[in-house]
């Protein structure tokens, strides 16, 4: 293996340093993400407690399966609110590529096309044909930047495309964020039913915790 990597020309060694750079850099931003959406679910979930804090409190629901019923029950209608918007967007977003479609007499449109109709006109192409390969543990591997195939530009016959494409994105975005808070809030729910109603000796000690009162006649 060590006289492998003596062989091994500069642009190899190079290549391989750029490989661990990026799996170390792709590790680190998992992390960091795991983070993020682990906060972010934990201050989705807080809004349960504000869906059954007066029924416990005013003690109107005293058990624990009464209790989910009824959080989830809120909870639905909660989703409801926040999933309808970004349900209407995808809606007509879906609308305006039938319309587009039904104008143009084109039902073969590809949302994707880079070059007249489709949303990938507005990206940047790269030309992977014309990039330079490196075998590396026989395995071909680009070892440069490609040059452009084209750059983005705007096509009036791409509208419909535009549309529906950004406007699902905006829309399946919020859906999906919308969509995490319901699960959230639902394990949140799930944890307050079975803890709320809990009585607990963790911390109690017996009848030392509570001494009998002494007699104080013979004072």
């Amino acid at each position: 293996m060590l006289n492998y990597l003596v062989s091994l020309t500069d642009n190899d060694k190079r290549l391989i340093i750029l490989l661990i750079l990026i799996f170390v850099l792709i590790f680190v931003i998992s992390g960091y993400l795991g983070k993020l959406i682990k906060r972010i679910m934990k201050s989705q979930g807080k809004k349960a407690d504000t869906l059954v804090h007066d029924v416990v409190v005013s003690g109107v629901i005293t058990s624990k399966k009464k209790l989910f019923i009824f959080g989830m029950r809120k909870n639905q209608r909660l989703l409801l609110k926040q999933a309808y918007i970004p349900f209407l967007i995808m809606l007509v977003a879906s609308l305006s590529i039938v319309i587009y479609c039904a104008i143009t007499g084109n039902w073969d449109v590809n949302i994707f096309d880079y070059k007249i109709e489709g949303v990938g006109t507005l990206f940047f192409l790269p030309d992977f044909e014309k990039a330079t390969y490196v075998n590396f543990f026989g395995t071909s591997i680009i070892s440069d930047w490609p040059p452009l195939l084209k750059g983005p530009h705007f096509e009036v016959e791409a509208i419909g495309s535009y549309i529906f494409f950004f406007g699902m994105l905006v829309g399946g975005l919020w859906f999906l964020y919308a969509t995490q808070a319901f699960i959230a809030r639902t394990h949140r729910l799930y944890k307050l039913a079975n803890n709320v109603f809990e009585k607990s000796l963790e911390n109690y000690g017996g009848m030392n915790d509570n001494p009998p009162p002494q007699n104080n006649d013979n004072i």
